[in-house]
């Protein structure tokens, strides 16, 4: 681990993570319909197995949120989680704006991808700053 690390700021980052994995994530899960469709153009599928692989989904995120409120707690520990988030990050901005581009999707839907596109960048350094020689 580099002695120079920040714990208190990537901490901050790591929570910031895990609160908006949070507010993206429940209403999918509870809220399934409204959040789909807020989502989604009218043109996709709202048959009931659409909807219940969407709050699937909505379930993956608050586990990742999860994930990265473990790390916050710790930020000298978990490090694969941290390499889970990236990966995770990664496809949510390659999925949401391939649906945008596909017209499937919403405009709505890029604001969470610009967000977990700058969530994916902290990361990737923070897996950098964290390697061991």
């Amino acid at each position: 681990m580099v002695v120079s690390l920040n714990t208190t700021f990537w901490s901050r980052v790591f929570l910031v993570a895990a609160l908006f994995n949070y507010v993206i994530g429940l209403p999918i899960v509870f809220a399934r319909r409204w959040s789909y469709d807020l989502s989604y153009v009218p043109d996709v599928t709202r048959d009931a197995m659409a909807l219940r692989l969407w709050a699937g989904f909505g379930f993956a995120v608050v586990l990742i949120g999860i994930g990265y409120h473990i790390v916050a707690r710790d930020v000298t520990q978990n490090r694969g989680i941290v390499l889970l988030g990236i990966l995770a990050k990664l496809f949510d901005v390659v999925n949401l704006t391939t649906l945008y581009a596909w017209d499937l999707a919403r405009p709505l839907v890029l604001v969470p991808a610009a967000i977990d596109f700058a969530f994916t960048i902290a990361f990737i350094r923070f897996w950098m700053l964290t390697r061991t020689v």
